[in-house]
């Protein structure tokens, strides 16, 4: 057989098979506009269970993308209505659900990429218990379930109570979070949700104060660590995007997030004067150092509106930084004086 007659069976099998998988879901049901008759339910069940059959250990990497692939793309298809992918997520619940809740990891792994793509609440529920420390173990599979979650609650289809509910739990679970990745995609995830533009603005700061209320719990818990702590890598990267959601609030909507988020920061502080010696020891220092200068922006942006009068012809606040170059410099009697001057700050009123 010459390398020609091989390449184009293999091409036809290729194409045959996508072919099927495509056609394994008649374009009636993909296109429903009403809820699915148990007919189409079924066949959308055995879509899924055939193809999720090939997600279950020991399976060729290969056949697990094109089962993955056939899933997906028929979600992806344009004409795939809302009504179709909410059915198949009721039935990729229950029919991935066991490869997602399971010990494999490649296989959970995949199964949960289908479920992202079904924009259905039923499949999002599922990938926040999985990026849950208390439900899921594994801290890859919380890695990959956060890390979805960043996209699919900027198209899951659900309304503003659903977003709400969502945010709070994953507020717990990133104030439960240890690995530094998974935490800081459920920083992003939540933020993403908050800026949903069809979200009423009302809803919008519930979704936001989540987010304020997670960093502030996990600041706590990295104050409380003995040595340097990589979930400060994840704090640093969520407080440039906070900062820039800060610089849209109105001055009410950032004077209560000031009143959560200020003594975090401060937290955030302490933590570092704490680890001081760990911190500057290892691969963590550059971390600490941005975390810092991104606290000391903050804490003024904030400062400025909680107390203007304070700020009276105050020098522009990038020569006033000092927490940073204090760290930098190994300076411990500035760090601690600037450290100390912040706590009393967001100790006292306005903020208390």
């Amino acid at each position: 057989m010459t390398l020609r007659s091989l390449l184009s069976i293999l091409l036809a099998s290729c194409v045959s098979a996508s072919a099927f998988a495509q056609a394994s879901i008649d374009r009636a049901t993909l296109s429903a506009s009403g809820p699915l008759t148990d007919a189409q339910k079924s066949s959308v069940t055995a879509f899924i269970a055939k193809n999720g059959a090939s997600f279950k250990p020991g399976t060729d990497a290969k056949a697990m993308d094109d089962a993955r692939w056939a899933m997906v793309s028929t979600l992806r298809d344009p004409a795939a209505s809302p009504m179709f992918r909410k059915a198949f997520a009721v039935a990729a619940v229950s029919e991935l659900g066991p490869l997602v809740k399971g010990s494999d990891v490649q296989g959970a792994v995949q199964a949960m990429q289908v479920l992202r793509f079904t924009r259905a609440t039923e499949a999002i529920d599922m990938l926040v218990e999985r990026a849950t420390p208390s439900s899921e173990p594994n801290p890859s599979k919380r890695v990959s379930a956060s890390t979805l979650l960043v996209e699919g609650l900027k198209d899951v289809d659900a309304n503003a109570a659903y977003f709400e509910s969502t945010a709070r739990r994953l507020r717990e679970a990133a104030v439960a979070e240890t690995d530094p990745i998974a935490l800081q995609q459920k920083f992003f995830a939540i933020a993403n949700a908050a800026r949903r533009k069809d979200l009423a603005p009302d809803n919008a700061r519930v979704v936001r104060r989540a987010l304020v209320e997670s960093m502030s719990g996990v600041a706590k818990s990295i104050r409380a660590a003995k040595s340097a702590d990589a979930r400060m890598q994840s704090m640093q990267r969520a407080l440039i995007s906070v900062r820039n959601d800060i610089l849209e609030m109105s001055q009410a909507e950032r004077s209560e997030v000031a009143k959560v988020l200020a003594p975090a920061l401060s937290d955030l502080i302490a933590a570092a004067g704490a680890q001081w010696d760990s911190g500057h020891g290892g691969p963590l220092a550059p971390s600490y150092a941005a975390t810092l200068n991104s606290c000391e922006v903050l804490l003024r942006l904030l400062d400025r509106g909680m107390r203007p009068s304070a700020y009276e012809g105050a020098k522009p606040d990038s020569e006033q930084r000092a927490l940073q170059p204090a760290w930098d410099d190994k300076d411990r009697a500035k760090f601690d004086a600037e450290a100390k001057k912040w706590s009393g700050i967001v100790g006292a009123a306005p903020y208390r």
